[in-house]
C-alpha cells in the first residue's frame, strides 16, 4: 500500500491493525463527500452553529464533525430529574467496521439520514413557528368572568369553563388575579383566578376594594385594626389603624388621638395630633394633574385647610378656615368670607402665584410652564412660571396655543409683514420660527398643526421642525398611538409622526380605531386600525397599512377600547373580533353590545374573542344550559 492510500485509510479512523485490509479495497471519494458536506452546510445556514470543523481532514471525518455540530451546545439540552444526562457524541468509529467499502456505504447513509432529519427539523420549526405566531395565550392575562345564577355569583373562564360555582352572595370583578366574594353567611373572603380560596372567612373581619388596593380589618392583639393590602395581597400598610377610608388617590386614617394621610405607597405623609375637643375627622381633595409631575391636594382637619404635597406630605400653605378648592394641574382657589376668590398656583413645594385680582387661573401643561389668567378687567394674561412675568403683554387669546409640553403663540410683524411662531417650554422661550406658516392648533401628542399663507396645512414637532414638506387640504390631530388622518387633493390618507404614509392619499374617507383600541391590539397580527372607503365601500387595513381580508363593507364602527368592529355588508351585520377575525351575527347595525377585556355581551349572550358563546343569561339571573365543567 502506498503512503497516500495509507493516509486515507487512517483518516477513516480504522483500527491500528490495517495489514489485513485488502489493498484493492475501494477508497472513499473525498471530493464527492466534500460536495455532500458542502450541501449540508448550505442547508444548515438557517441554524446559528459556530464553525468548529477542523480544516485538516486528517483530524476528523466530515461525518464526525457534523454529528458534533448537531449535538453541540446550540442544540436542545435534555434534563431528567433535574440532572443533566452525560453528553454522548456519536461517531462512525462506534460501528467498528473493518471494510472500507462498507464504511463508505454507512458513511453516506448516515449523511443522508442526517440530511432528511434536518430537512424535517427545518419544516417542523417553520410550521411550529408559524403556529406559535398565530397562537394567542389567554390564561395568564385574562381575568375570570363574573356570572349570576339564582342571585348567586360565580365565575367562568374565557372558554366558558366553570372556575367557581355560582354560590357566593356577592362577587366583584377580578382585579390582578384576585376577587373579593362573600359566602352564604355574607362573610368576606378572597379567591384567586383559579377559584381557590386564598383568604378564608375569618382571616379578615371586613374587606373592601379601594382602587386596585384593598382596605381590610382584622382582630389583632390590640383589638380590631385596619390595614391596606396591595392588589397582589401584599401588606401595604400595617394593621394598626382604628379607621382607614379611601379618598382617591390617598387614604385618611385615625389612630388613637392622631389622624393623617397615607399615600399610594402606603406611607404616612401627614399627621395631626388631636385634642379632646377635636373631632376625629379628616378630609382630602386632590388636584388632578395630566402629566408625570408632583401633585398637590387640600387636607382639612377641624375646619382648617392646608395645601400639601401628595408624595411626601410637605405643607405649602398656611392654615386657613376658608375653603380651599383644588382645580387641575395644582391650581387652587381660596374662597374669602365676602365670596371673592384668591387664586394660587403651586410648584416645587411653593405657592408661585397668589392673587385676588384674577377671576380665573389655569395651566394647560405644567411642563410648558405658562399660566393663563383673566384679570379683573377681563383681559387675558399669559404668565411664565419661571419669570412670573407676562410672556407678551397684549397677547390675544386667538394667537396663543396651549399644548402638551410646549406653549406657542403667533407674532405678526406689521412693518415687515412677516409671521413668527414663538415656542415656550418650562416658562422660557426656546425657539422662534420665522417662516411662512402660523400656528393653527396647539401641540397634542407631540405634534402641532400649522397653516400656510395659501391655506394648506402642515405638521410641526416639538423641536420646531416640520415633519415633512407635504401640504394638506385637511389635517387631523395625531392620536396617542402616533397616527393622523389627513387629506390631499387626491383624497384621504394616514401618516405617522415621522411623516411616513401608512394609508395612501387616494380615498373617499378613512376611519381610524381610537387610541385605546390600538394600544390593546397592537401586538395582535390581525389588528385592524383603519377602515378605508373607496367607491363607497370600506375595506379593513392593519397597523402596517396592509389589507386584512377581501370583504367590502357598507359601514364600519370601531369600539372605543377593544379590538371589536361593528360592520355592515349587503348580506349581514356583524361584530368582528380582530384577535381572530371571528364574526358574530347582529340583528342590525344599530344593535348595542358591551366589550370587556376578554368577553363581549350581546343581548343576553356572552362571547369570547374567538366568537364563541361561553354563557347565556336568560334574564332571570339564571343561565340557560349547563356550564362547561
Amino acid at each position: 500500500m502506498d503512503k497516500k492510500q495509507q493516509e486515507e485509510v487512517e483518516t477513516l479512523g480504522f483500527d491500528d491493525d490495517v495489514e489485513g485490509i485488502n489493498e484493492d479495497a475501494e477508497m472513499l471519494d473525498f471530493e464527492a463527500d466534500k460536495e455532500v458536506s458542502n450541501q449540508i452546510e448550505e442547508m444548515l445556514d438557517f441554524i446559528d452553529i459556530p464553525d468548529k470543523t477542523p480544516k485538516n481532514p486528517e483530524e476528523s471525518t466530515q461525518l464526525d464533525n457534523l454529528l458534533e455540530h448537531v449535538s453541540s451546545e446550540k442544540s436542545m439540552e435534555i434534563e431528567a430529574s433535574q440532572e443533566k444526562l452525560d453528553e454522548y457524541k456519536p461517531s462512525i468509529k462506534d460501528f467498528n467496521i473493518k471494510s472500507a467499502k462498507t464504511r463508505k456505504i454507512v458513511h453516506k447513509a448516515m449523511l443522508y439520514v442526517i440530511i432528511l432529519m434536518l430537512i424535517g427539523f427545518e419544516f417542523f420549526i417553520t410550521r411550529t413557528g408559524d403556529t406559535l405566531n398565530n397562537l394567542r395565550v389567554y390564561a395568564s392575562d385574562n381575568q375570570p368572568i363574573r356570572i349570576v345564577q339564582n342571585e348567586k355569583y360565580g365565575y367562568i373562564d374565557y372558554t366558558g369553563k366553570k372556575i367557581a360555582n355560582p354560590k357566593y352572595s356577592y362577587g366583584e370583578n377580578f382585579v390582578r388575579g384576585y376577587a373579593i366574594v362573600k359566602d352564604s353567611s355574607n362573610l368576606p373572603l378572597i379567591i384567586d383566578k383559579g377559584g381557590k380560596v386564598v383568604a378564608p372567612t375569618g382571616t379578615y373581619f371586613s374587606i373592601y376594594r379601594a382602587g386596585e388596593d384593598i382596605i381590610a380589618s382584622k382582630v389583632t392583639k390590640s383589638g380590631l385594626k385596619y390595614g391596606i393590602l396591595s392588589a397582589d395581597l401584599e401588606e401595604k400598610a400595617k394593621f394598626e389603624y382604628d379607621t382607614i377610608s379611601y379618598l382617591n388617590p390617598v387614604y385618611a386614617y385615625s389612630k388613637g388621638n392622631e389622624v393623617g394621610i397615607i399615600n399610594q405607597e402606603g406611607k404616612e405623609i401627614y399627621k395631626y395630633k388631636l385634642t379632646d375637643s377635636d373631632d376625629k375627622s379628616i378630609d382630602f381633595k386632590a388636584s388632578i394633574v395630566n402629566e408625570d409631575v408632583t401633585a398637590y391636594g387640600v387636607v382639612k382637619v377641624n375646619s382648617s385647610s392646608q395645601i400639601i404635597n401628595m408624595e411626601d406630605g410637605s405643607v405649602v400653605s398656611s392654615p386657613t378656615l376658608n375653603e380651599i378648592t383644588p382645580e387641575e394641574n395644582n391650581v387652587f382657589y381660596e374662597t374669602n368670607s365676602d365670596g371673592s376668590k384668591k387664586y394660587m398656583y403651586v410648584q416645587n413645594n411653593k405657592v408661585l402665584v397668589e392673587s385676588d385680582d384674577y377671576t380665573s387661573l389655569s395651566i394647560h401643561s405644567v411642563k410648558a410652564g405658562v399660566l393663563k389668567a383673566i384679570n379683573s378687567d377681563y383681559e387675558y394674561e399669559f404668565i411664565s412660571t419661571k419669570s412670573l412675568e407676562q410672556l407678551n403683554k397684549g397677547l390675544l387669546v386667538d394667537d396663543a396655543f396651549e399644548g402638551e409640553n410646549v406653549f406657542c403663540y403667533n407674532v405678526h410683524n406689521y412693518r415687515r409683514n412677516t409671521n413668527s411662531v414663538v415656542m415656550v417650554k418650562n416658562g422660557e422661550v426656546f425657539k422662534t420660527i420665522d417662516d411662512s406658516f402660523r400656528m393653527y392648533k396647539g401641540f397634542n401628542n407631540g405634534i402641532a398643526i400649522v397653516t400656510f399663507s395659501d391655506g394648506s396645512f402642515g405638521y410641526l414637532n416639538e423641536n420646531g421642525s416640520l415633519i415633512s414638506e407635504d401640504r394638506y387640504v385637511e389635517a387631523g390631530e395625531f392620536d396617542e398611538y402616533g397616527d393622523a388622518i389627513a387629506k390631499k387633493e387626491s383624497g384621504y390618507g394616514v401618516i405617522n409622526k415621522n411623516g411616513k404614509i401608512i394609508i395612501d392619499f387616494k380615498n373617499e374617507n378613512v376611519k381610524m380605531a381610537p387610541s385605546n383600541a390600538k394600544m390593546n391590539t397592537v401586538a395582535n397580527s390581525q389588528n385592524v386600525f383603519y377602515a378605508v372607503r373607496e367607491d363607497n365601500k370600506y375595506a379593513l387595513y392593519n397597523s402596517k397599512g396592509k389589507r386584512v381580508n377581501k370583504t367590502f363593507y357598507n359601514d364600519v364602527e370601531f369600539n372605543s377600547s377593544y379590538g371589536v368592529i361593528k360592520t355592515s355588508t349587503d348580506l349581514d351585520d356583524l361584530l368582528i373580533t380582530t384577535e381572530s377575525m371571528s364574526e358574530i351575527n347582529l340583528a342590525s347595525f344599530k344593535m348595542d353590545y358591551e366589550a370587556h377585556d376578554n368577553y363581549i355581551i350581546l343581548k343576553n349572550e356572552y362571547y369570547n374573542y374567538d366568537g364563541k358563546v361561553i354563557y347565556v343569561d336568560n334574564g332571570k339571573n339564571e343561565s340557560e344550559g349547563v356550564l362547561n365543567e
